[in-house]
């Protein structure tokens, strides 16, 4: 069979299975085999729809610059097909392991966001299935309502089958310059100014309170004689370790880096998550540490192990999108109440029709503040500290990517969101009865009980993909 027909046979197959949910009424989860959220997941059988098998590529148009992706795809197999042709997506989240469907339906961004907005608004069309089993399309011109609203909606109105993303030409290097800042005034006012600028990427590091980097990239086919860095190699440096050091002995410097190094730069730890893992274990955290231990710390090992030992209530990972003009209050409380460093800092393009987005705010410009840090052992502690920051960032007009822990109350979350048309939505969809809301989805309602002796074995048993609970429903 070709891909197409292939295509066409699994895409039948999610049809007839919601289509029997939605004659029963029964609640499905969506099953893609792996995830980038840090919520614990479970999957039983007979309560979920597997579309696992959704990963392929089943065309690329060099002329009309345009892919036909299933929502699996990972992004660094995206980005390898797409760059036989030349091109590449505009948006690039920075883990080679989210997949398409992932970051469409996550609002997941990355340095270009401050151009392009998120993963979805570089998509064209999405195939989907309904929650009553049928198969649609939806576009800005066809069934434009549930095109802008599935765009971080976390597959609550329905599943995406297959998108149409537009594709730029690609180039080899990017050329990366590093402007260091004094602090957090600094660089949100630099962040914005480079926002106005014809820069390729643009994001930034606060590694304390007085000292920070903003990084500007453009494309580029020649390193025009400057030193080339890379970052996939185990012998390399991570990433924020190398802009924390080259921005010190270079303040204004500049470098190339080749094009899927730089796209996947904060593969290798995680930015600066893997750091505490060397805490944790006792290990010294040093650039022999960090060779010897590499395997363990690219994103898609440490995610499973994250959710394999039911860690990830002992670490602060937020990312909440602020207003430009309430960014530096949120900063500053993050710096005396709980001294979290580093912090990233990422520009991003307001939506306008995205309801659901993070970008979602008031503003010429939305600034995206990761807080990621080890936190307390202590299960009611730290869910504290999550609602504390929940509040204040409600009280500055922010708004939380949903891929984190989330904490608010219903009557909270629904004061944040649109509730009105959202409901209307998902009943014009037949979204009702099939699909979780994006409440009961997102929103973490238990404590996890870590078991690291536990979860290294099921992370051996199953090193990459969600294992499902064979037991029966209850």
């Amino acid at each position: 069979m070709t891909k197409q027909e292939t295509h066409t046979l699994d895409v039948s197959n999610v049809c007839r299975q919601v289509k029997e949910a939605y004659r029963q009424k029964n609640k499905l989860s969506v099953y893609h085999g792996t995830t980038n959220s840090t919520r614990s997941l479970r999957f039983k059988t007979g309560e979920f729809v597997d579309i696992s098998k959704l990963n392929r590529i089943l065309a690329i148009s060099e002329k009309e610059r345009y892919a036909l992706v299933e929502p699996n795809v990972p992004m660094d197999k995206l980005l390898r097909a797409t760059l036989k042709a030349g091109l590449m997506p505009a948006v690039v989240p920075e883990f080679p392991g989210i997949t398409l469907g992932g970051g469409i339906q996550g609002g997941a961004g990355e340095s270009s966001s401050f151009k392009y907005g998120g993963v979805h608004n570089g998509c064209e069309e999405y195939e989907m299935v309904l929650g009553n089993g049928e198969l649609v399309k939806a576009s800005a011109n066809e069934n434009a309502d549930l095109y802008w609203g599935t765009a971080c909606s976390y597959g609550t109105l329905g599943i995406i089958t297959l998108a149409k993303l537009h594709l730029l030409p690609a180039k080899r290097y990017v050329r990366l310059a590093y402007r260091t800042v004094r602090g957090a005034e600094e660089a949100v006012a630099l962040l914005a100014a480079s926002a106005r600028k014809d820069f390729d990427y643009i994001d930034g590091i606060l590694f304390s309170k007085n000292f920070g980097v903003v990084m500007t990239g453009k494309l580029t086919d020649d390193n025009q004689n400057l030193p080339i860095a890379t970052f996939h190699k185990a012998t390399d440096e991570w990433f924020y370790l190398h802009a924390e050091s080259f921005s010190q002995r270079h303040p204004n410097g500049e470098e190339c880096i080749p094009l899927v190094d730089y796209l996947f730069r904060y593969d290798r730890g995680a930015f600066w998550a893997g750091k505490y893992a060397f805490r944790r274990a006792n290990v010294p955290f040093n650039r022999v540490t960090r060779f010897l231990l590499n395997p363990f710390f690219k994103t898609r090992t440490m995610y499973r192990l994250l959710h394999t030992t039911n860690a990830s209530q002992q670490y602060v990972s937020q990312d909440i999108c602020f207003p430009q003009k309430t960014t530096l209050q949120f900063i500053r409380f993050v710096d005396e109440t709980l001294n979290i460093y580093p912090l990233w800092l990422l520009p991003i393009k307001p939506a306008l029709h995205e309801k659901l987005a993070p970008s979602w705010l008031q503003d010429n410009l939305a600034i995206n503040v990761g807080v990621w840090s080890e936190s307390t052992r202590d299960a009611d502690k730290f869910i504290s500290l999550n609602r504390t920051m929940e509040a204040v960032a409600k009280n500055l007009g922010g708004r939380k990517t949903l891929y984190a822990h989330a904490y608010y109350t219903r009557e909270e979350f629904w004061k944040i969101y649109d509730l009105g048309w959202y409901e209307a939505l998902r009943k014009k969809y037949y979204a009702t009865d099939v699909f979780p809301d994006i409440y009961e989805k997102t929103n973490v309602s238990r404590k996890y009980t870590p078991s690291l002796r536990k979860g290294l074995w099921d992370f051996i048993k199953s090193p990459f993909k969600i294992p499902i609970d064979a037991s029966k429903p209850e």
